[in-house]
């Protein structure tokens, strides 16, 4: 196994799909979208004023339903720069719904480049989370965008391994779909059924979990292969490219 192993919590039934504010088309053509991914604090503001969406945060309360939590956003540097952009949706999301936000304890600790990559990419560079769990705690997790959802199953994970509980996610923005970040059952017995247990052996000896802890997007990605060969394939490539690019990728 790997050094870049990150805990994952198998999906319970009745988690709540990530809740999204808006959509990529309005969110890239707003004026202040690049420069708060590059880390501009102050155009982070403006962006996520104007994109928070006041049905969405009233979901979002529905979801945490007066229980008490804490607000963590990711924190995550991209080819541009500091990702500014969930920090400033949690002090937002903080002020509306009354709950603290985490001061900075918990971080992603490593540089992935998942900003417009491939699956594959994403699926061999896992973000890393590092920083002070608080025990006991419930944590709503805050993203710019949602796409694989492996950073927030990572993030979720991470948590959860140290005490706290995830009872909800959100985001700005979402790829098609990625919004049902839990696996659905029916999904999980089709892609064992497709690939068979020596994939899944392989792919746990390798990230450190087993496909019930997958995303619902992941495990329809590594589903759509025409067999476990070409995934092994595939994973090895990316896996030699990320490393090529000076990222540290699991070696598949």
């Amino acid at each position: 196994m790997s050094g870049l192993v990150a805990p994952r919590s198998a999906w319970p039934e009745d988690f709540p799909a990530v809740v999204i504010h808006s959509t990529v088309k309005i969110r890239n053509a707003h004026p202040a979208y690049a420069s708060a991914k590059a880390g501009d604090a102050a155009a982070a503001v403006v962006l996520v004023r104007d994109l928070l969406n006041t049905k969405a945060v009233a979901l979002l309360r529905e979801i945490i339903g007066g229980r008490p939590a804490i607000l963590a956003a990711v924190t995550a540097i991209e080819k541009s720069g500091f990702n500014a952009i969930p920090d400033a949706m949690a002090h937002d999301l903080g002020k509306r719904l009354g709950l603290p936000v985490d001061a900075g304890e918990l971080r992603q600790i490593n540089k992935v480049a998942h900003t417009r990559a491939t699956g594959w990419h994403r699926l061999v560079t896992p973000p890393l989370f590092g920083g002070k769990v608080e025990q006991g705690q419930n944590y709503v997790l805050v993203d710019d965008h949602v796409g694989l959802g492996g950073t927030l199953a990572n993030m979720r994970g991470y948590i959860e391994a140290g005490g706290g509980k995830v009872i909800a996610m959100t985001t700005l923005t979402e790829s098609r779909d990625a919004s049902k970040i839990s696996l659905y059952p029916e999904t999980l017995n089709m892609l064992r059924l497709k690939h068979g247990k020596e994939l899944e052996t392989f792919w746990q000896e390798n990230t450190g979990y087993a496909f019930d802890c997958l995303t619902e997007v992941e495990a329809g990605y590594l589903f759509r292969q025409s067999s476990a060969d070409a995934i092994r394939g595939c994973l090895a490539e990316a896996a030699e490219e990320a490393s090529s690019s000076g990222l540290s990728a699991i070696p598949f």
